[in-house]
């Protein structure tokens, strides 16, 4: 049996957020509200009707969130390992065997639908190296100017595990040094990518600004664990004032003018500080969506393959006869239920299965937490 951690005198045990997971589901929706509406640029013209454009929302801020959960998620649940010998290779184990199984297994499906039913696919597969890179979470080319794994997606998981590997290399410090050291290495790679534009693949895609999103969500927790909190109404204020910037503005937005790191990623601060901060009991609708920010992986990874079949079935079935914004109501449904199924016969099986080594060698004092292995991957992501 795994046993958790003492925390520190004054500061409260990991457990799980119930806001924090039910903001997983939320911010997988949004992505999923997202690609919905993309589809519907193929749907329109097959049936005569006008596409939705969501082109006035950044959608895209559930990634966000995503990252700025994922550093948020493993401050909160490894503080007590930073420091201790081996502590590195036991939290990417951990991390691995969360992200590894399932990507793979989707990634792998890609590849086999490319050869069944390629006129599915919108972009090419590139070739083995590309794929190569892909199961290996290397920024590659795709198509030979955009870097994407084989499964899009996966992107963000690139720089998740990038970021993984910095979190690691930071816990062989203690707690104070390593977060500084972190902190100092994130900023690092943000301000060189600004700076220099690097132009080759890998050190261009892992110094994006978007990194700086990580290094926000540590900042978070670091805050939690001083047991700092909001009083609701502070912490609706937040939530909602991040919400309220997914509207694009003409003088904000204009290329250039603000940062991406500053633009969408403080939002994104405000929304998850107004999540995690929250004094007090969780509210109901919280309470609703913790199963689904539970499945919240399986829902980022799945709905992809959900949302292209229910395409031909809305055009050959339903056509012209339901305005589109019916179409993306029930392609969130669709793709909510899916991966609800997923992670429950897939995902949460196999995870059990891998973590179990790791169960014990909890048990034999690594402080492992049994959040960690709850909330391990917040996205994921993504982020």
């Amino acid at each position: 049996m795994t046993t958790a951690a003492t925390p520190a005198a004054g500061r409260p045990p990991a457990g799980q957020i119930e806001t924090i997971q039910a903001l997983r589901a939320i911010a997988a929706l949004l992505v999923v509200f997202g690609h919905a509406a993309h589809e519907t640029e193929a749907i329109g013209p097959r049936v005569g009707l006008p596409a939705i454009d969501p082109a006035f929302l950044h959608w895209g801020i559930g990634v966000d969130i995503f990252f700025v959960i994922s550093g948020f998620i493993m401050v909160h649940t490894s503080t007590d390992l930073f420091g201790r010998p081996g502590a590195w290779r036991i939290f990417l184990a951990r991390r691995i065997a969360r992200i590894v199984p399932l990507y793979w297994l989707l990634t792998s499906v890609l590849l086999l639908g490319s050869l069944v039913a390629p006129r599915l696919l919108n972009v090419p597969v590139g070739d083995w190296q590309h794929v190569l890179a892909s199961y290996l979470f290397i920024p590659s080319l795709r198509g030979g100017d955009e870097t994407r794994p084989v499964m899009a997606l996966g992107w963000t998981l690139n720089l998740e595990m990038f970021f993984y590997v910095l979190f690691a290399t930071a816990m062989l410090l203690p707690l104070k040094r390593g977060t500084i050291a972190l902190a100092l290495a994130i900023t690092g790679l943000a301000l060189a990518g600004a700076m220099l534009r690097p132009t080759q693949v890998q050190l261009a895609f892992w110094t994006q600004q978007i990194i700086l999103e990580f290094l926000f969500g540590c900042g978070l927790a670091l805050l939690y664990r001083q047991g700092v909190r909001l009083p609701a109404a502070a912490a609706i204020l937040l939530v909602a004032l991040g919400f309220a910037s997914m509207v694009k503005a003409h003088g904000l937005d204009a290329a250039g003018t603000v940062p991406p790191a500053l633009r969408w990623g403080l939002p994104a601060v405000l929304i998850v500080g107004g999540a995690a901060l929250y004094r007090g009991a969780p509210p109901r609708l919280a309470l609703l969506l913790t199963g689904l920010g539970n499945a919240s992986y399986s829902l980022y990874l799945f709905h992809p393959f959900a949302l292209r079949p229910l395409r031909e079935v809305w055009v050959k079935l339903v056509g012209d006869a339901l305005p589109l914004e019916i179409y993306i109501a029930v392609a969130l449904t669709v793709a909510a239920i899916a991966s609800t199924l997923l992670y429950r016969w897939v995902e949460r099986p196999i995870g059990r299965w891998l973590r179990f080594p790791a169960a014990k060698a909890g048990s034999r004092g690594d402080g492992a937490t049994p959040t960690e292995r709850a909330q391990a991957l917040p996205f994921r992501t993504t982020t």
